[in-house]
């Protein structure tokens, strides 16, 4: 008899370790749902969130694995809707758009294959040439040297090359 208590508390324990595991997951799971409900995110910003709130690693991971499957968490589809966004309501270059994909996780060819087609679409120097005019604008007081270096100093903290630059910098008087 005293072996089937033992074998009674060991069940016992192990029921409640599934149930305090079931718990944990389905937290981790609203967690996420409603992080992604926000907005899109790629995956390293979930799995930070997450790790955020002091979630255990299985757990994450197997969060991380059931969002991507019911394809609610997509890097490529994610990169591709913040890059177009980000050209859209900001007017940002390539090397802007990607040094803000690699801080959110974003791989390398994901990346790359994402700035190819965006850029296929909506040319890099026409987004360059709309914000240049919009700038222009606010810079009418000043010098034309004096324009030309401020124009300069914009654009590339908008993330255009300087090739684009020097472009449109040969247009500005």
């Amino acid at each position: 008899m005293g072996d089937t208590g033992k074998q009674n508390r060991s069940f016992e324990g192990r029921d409640q370790l599934e149930a305090d595991h079931e718990r944990l997951l389905k937290r981790a799971k609203n967690t996420a749902y409603r992080y992604l409900t926000i907005r899109p995110r790629s995956r390293k910003e979930l799995e930070d969130k997450l790790q955020d709130r002091e979630f255990p690693d299985p757990i994450i991971t197997a969060v991380l694995e059931h969002v991507t499957r019911l394809g609610y968490l997509d890097d490529a589809k994610f990169a591709a809707q913040w890059a177009a966004a980000r050209v859209r309501s900001r007017g940002f270059g390539r090397r802007r758009l990607e040094q803000e994909l690699r801080i959110k996780g974003i791989g390398r060819d994901i990346i790359k294959d994402t700035l190819t087609t965006l850029f296929e679409e909506a040319p890099e120097a026409e987004t360059a040439r709309k914000e240049a005019e919009k700038k222009l604008k606010t810079l009418t007081r000043f010098e034309p040297e004096v324009r030309r270096r401020r124009l300069a100093g914009f654009l590339e903290r908008k993330g255009f090359s300087s090739e684009i630059i020097r472009t449109i910098l040969r247009t500005v008087r």
